[in-house]
């Protein structure tokens, strides 16, 4: 045992010194490794085991009042192959040619070429190529390059509200310019880790967050948008005027229900179109209103005496002479005329005779109160606050002037909410495009409907609504006139002031509704501007549109089954059986109702009239105007309440 220790011990004592000598390493190794290379090692690592990848959130939607999706982010999806390398060529070929229903040989022909980047389909829709999305996963060789793309579903409308993205992603001009921040996404970065297949994967300790934009909800109709914005594309053409724009607002709680501006845009394809297209005439051009002014010196004059509705002014047979060097002059001449008749008669040197009788300060006063001269605070940047000079620079003048629409500058968002306040019996309101804002289905904002300031009383205004009415029944806009509705305006035509004097042929012809007048819902205002010569009185231009405007509101209303007692006072239109009520149709069917002229109308404009007159249209075609009808024109209707009509291109 001694002798065999002997020999092996000097072995084993080499053995575990050799061991000895390994760990020692070996711990020195980790010592390295743990402590003195620690970040270095750790930064390898991560490159071999983990990635990072800037994440971008979605640009949140832009909606209207009922939900309609104006403005949403789509993806679109490029496909191309490294050809270079190797690739799944017949399975790539079979996909696409029975996805896109193309034949083989189109993308053999692609992919025979020798080229880093062969590109087989781009800008597609995720509905369009979700196959080959599901499968690319499993297909060597085959890229996917997805591309976000802003996208307006309704083209043109509310485009001058709603703005548009420019090829950068930046919002320009409209919500999409002055909601930038609020509506573009952020940017995070996550970390992916690396899988046992090498594939990398999210990190399980990365947290989601929402990096989506907001999503904002307008007060605009998308429905009433449309109605007002074909209506003021109809009239530009058939006037021949440089521009019109016009807004419908509810009264009540300021919300702008649509506002438009013609010439426009599609925002689709923005650069395409001159940048005035781009200009939002409602809020941004001011200019003299005219007649629509006129309220001014009513509401002034019954504010400071309650009972002179029979007051008689002496309107001097049509020609005033106000000063040595201004005079005055009416489109008919006049001799006495009460107060509302004035105004009915749209009397300017009436309308002086009023104001002859208040203080200047009071009609400087109720401008600012009613917010002439003062922006609306809607979030706009082009918005103009209009022209109201200080009172310290009016002349012996001004008084009369202003108060017969010249020597003042307005917008139409301040000519709507002047009007609103006669709607809401004295408040002016604020006025609302944005009626809320959310993030994941959560409400961030909502809008707070409130008065600014209550202006004149309610009596006041209840006044002034019966003129107004009587405006529509026997005065200037008779041409608005309908049976069986009860609605107020007042028409303006108002000469442009270029260079340095009032033209003889340029005019912007206007007209301020409000319907129903005797439980307002809807003030309408529209402005033509220069239409031509003959047709410039508000009467013959924006008076028919305004009409058209609103007959188009009724019919929507009814279509929807959303007609209520305060948008409609015919009484013969509803039939009783058995205890409940039937609406058979809107509108009253009389003997003595005329077959109106239908031809060279389109269909959607036909069926307004038609059914205005109680008739049931059945067309032949589906495009272009009507060429032929089959009832005569002018024709008593009796029991034919049915008429084809021939539509051509």
């Amino acid at each position: 045992m001694r002798k065999f220790f002997k020999i092996y011990s000097k072995r084993i004592n080499n053995l575990s010194l050799i061991i000895i000598s390994f760990s020692f390493i070996i711990l020195l190794s980790f010592f390295k490794i743990q402590i003195l290379a620690n970040e270095q090692i750790k930064d390898k690592v991560n490159q071999i085991a983990y990635k990072t990848k800037n994440i971008h959130g979605n640009r949140g939607k832009i909606l209207d009042r009922n939900g309609k999706q104006l403005s949403i982010t789509i993806n679109k999806y490029d496909f191309w192959v490294n050809t270079n390398n190797y690739f799944d060529r017949d399975a790539i070929i079979k996909l696409f040619s029975n996805t896109f229903n193309k034949s083989d040989t189109l993308y053999k022909n692609l992919l025979n070429k020798n080229s880093n980047y062969v590109k087989l389909e781009k800008n597609i829709l995720y509905t369009n190529c979700k196959n080959i999305l599901e499968k690319a996963k499993d297909l060597k060789g085959l890229n996917i390059e997805k591309n976000s793309k802003r996208f307006y579903p309704y083209n043109n409308l509310a485009c001058q509200t709603i703005g548009y993205v420019n090829l950068n992603g930046v919002g320009i001009s409209g919500i999409e310019g002055n909601l930038d921040l609020i509506l573009s996404g952020d940017t995070t970065t996550i970390k992916l880790k690396k899988g046992a297949k090498g594939k990398f994967y999210k990190d399980f300790k990365y947290l989601d967050k929402s990096i989506n934009g907001k999503d904002v909800t307008l007060t605009i109709d998308i429905n009433l948008q449309n109605i007002l914005q074909e209506e003021l594309k109809n009239t530009v053409k058939s006037t021949n005027a440089i521009s019109a724009n016009g807004i419908i607002i509810d009264p009540n709680n300021g919300d702008i229900l649509a506002m438009a501006s013609i010439p426009d845009y599609n925002p689709n394809n923005y650069f395409d179109y001159n940048i005035e297209n781009y200009r939002n005439r409602v809020i941004a051009d001011s200019y003299e209103p005219g007649s629509t002014f006129k309220i001014l010196p009513l509401i002034a004059s019954i504010n400071s005496n309650k009972n002179i509705e029979n007051d008689k002014y002496y309107c001097e047979n049509g020609v005033y002479k106000l000063t040595y060097k201004n005079q005055l002059r009416d489109h008919e001449p006049h001799d006495s005329l009460t107060i509302k008749d004035i105004f009915i008669h749209s009397s300017n040197i009436g309308i002086s005779k009023i104001v002859n009788e208040i203080d200047y300060k009071e009609i400087y006063k109720l401008c600012r109160g009613l917010g002439f001269g003062s922006k609306t605070g809607l979030p706009f940047k082009d918005e103009t606050k209009g022209k109201l000079r200080n009172i310290n620079n009016w002349s012996k003048t001004s008084k009369t002037y202003i108060s017969i629409g010249q020597e003042i500058g307005i917008t139409n968002i301040q000519l709507a909410l002047a009007y609103s306040a006669l709607a809401n019996g004295g408040y002016l309101v604020k006025p609302h495009i944005i009626k809320n804002i959310s993030s994941n289905d959560s409400i961030i904002y909502n809008r707070e409907i409130f008065p600014i300031r209550k202006v004149f009383e309610k009596d006041s205004s209840e006044k002034i609504l019966k003129i107004l009415k009587e405006v529509v029944d026997k005065g200037t806009a008779q041409n608005l006139h309908l049976d069986g509705y009860n609605i107020g305006g007042k028409t303006g035509t108002a000469q442009k002031f270029i260079n340095g004097k009032y033209s003889d042929n340029n005019f912007i012809s206007s007209f301020a509704s409000i319907f129903p007048i005797n439980n307002p819902k809807y003030v309408i205002i529209v402005s033509i501007d220069s239409p031509e010569y003959g047709k410039h009185w508000s009467n013959e231009s924006a008076v028919p549109v305004s009409k058209n405007i609103i007959n188009r509101i009724i019919i929507a209303n009814q279509d929807e089954n959303q007609t209520d007692n305060y948008l409609l006072q015919n009484k013969n239109k509803e039939l009783k059986k058995d205890g409940n009520i039937i609406t058979a149709s809107i509108f009253k069917k009389e003997k003595n109702i005329l077959v109106p002229d239908l031809r060279g109308k389109s269909l959607r404009n036909a069926l307004a009239e038609a059914n205005l007159a109680g008739i049931e249209l059945e067309p032949i075609g589906l495009s272009g105007k009507i060429i032929w009808q089959s009832l005569k024109p002018g024709t008593k209707i009796n029991n034919q309440y049915k008429c084809k009509v021939k539509l051509s291109l």
